[in-house]
């Protein structure tokens, strides 16, 4: 095979799998599915003719070529980003595009508002908002498939900044008439041993809904796994388990069949925007923005727009 049919993606997948040790891993962060990352790497090792990975039910580790290609990949990727953030901001200058990632369910209370300023003061600026369901907790912030997004740290992520907007309380989707109904607020010892829906994957994000830093190495049982909030909670509702959610989901998708009760021994979560650094000036104009608008409905000084029925 031909070097020449190697493209960005191959040295792409490589590195994820390379920095996460997970084929599953990493496809959930290059926002593919594992037997098309899996059939990129072996296509990648076929072109070169060496074994990169060593790979066992349990773990994957590189190879002595692998470390030998890695040195080298990493630098190319590093090259690469710093070109392509060149080419966005060349872009960025002339056009009047900003891309807007939002994790489905994730800022509510002020984005309707962050949007209508923000398209106010610049009226000459297209705005695209690309909503991320639950397989992709980043909201494209990863990739750089966005400018910039509104998310629910932590999402592991290193080269991106955030900036803090607001706290919600963590709350307990129930089904109706479950046992832990009779309580007006639950704690972790109490929900721990029952079974619970969850985030496909697996990462960061999925182990902080599951209460992973709280329960002291104690991990939920996992029956089943919805990639959206209206599929989470009909899987509640339908009793296949229970889980943890914000408050918000409470006030702006409630639905019969399900009862929210406090989480009260679990930390707030935070809501926050992730950019980077030396973005165009829109972007750093909707941050600010975006930052006002929560920050005044988290003061009541603005009122939230009102949840549906």
């Amino acid at each position: 095979m031909s070097l020449n049919s190697l493209q960005l993606r191959h040295i792409r997948s490589f590195l994820a799998v390379a920095e996460r040790k997970s084929f599953v891993d990493a496809a959930g962060d290059l926002g593919v599915s594992q037997p098309a990352l899996s059939q990129t790497i072996n296509h990648f090792e076929q072109v070169l003719g060496l074994k990169l990975f060593e790979r066992t039910t349990r773990h994957v580790e590189l190879t002595e070529h692998g470390v030998r290609l890695l040195r080298k990949s990493g630098d190319l990727d590093a090259e690469l980003k710093s070109y392509f953030r060149e080419l966005q901001l060349l872009r960025d200058s002339v056009g009047a595009r900003i891309r807007i990632g939002y994790l489905i369910g994730t800022g509510v209370q002020f984005m309707p508002e962050a949007i209508r300023q923000f398209e106010e003061a610049y009226p000459a600026a297209e705005v695209e908002l690309l909503e991320y369901d639950f397989n992709r907790p980043d909201a494209g912030l990863r990739n750089g498939e966005v400018d910039c997004a509104i998310v629910r740290p932590p999402l592991g992520i290193d080269d991106v900044e955030f900036e803090f907007l607001m706290t919600e309380k963590c709350i307990v989707c129930l089904p109706d008439g479950h046992p832990l109904c009779a309580h007006d607020v639950l704690t972790l010892s109490q929900i721990k041993d029952y079974s619970f829906v969850a985030a496909p994957g697996a990462g960061v994000w999925r182990d902080y809904w599951l209460a992973g830093e709280h329960m002291a190495g104690e991990v939920p049982k996992v029956v089943h796994e919805a990639a959206t909030l209206d599929s989470e909670l009909q899987a509640v509702a339908t009793r296949k388990g229970i889980s943890i959610t914000a408050e918000s989901t409470a006030s702006y998708y409630a639905r019969p069949g399900v009862t929210f009760r406090p989480l009260g021994d679990m930390k707030d979560c935070e809501i926050a925007v992730g950019f980077r650094a030396g973005g165009s000036p829109r972007v750093q104009e909707f941050v600010k923005i975006v930052r006002q608008v929560a920050r005044a409905i988290a003061d009541g000084k603005m009122k939230a727009p009102a949840a549906r029925l």
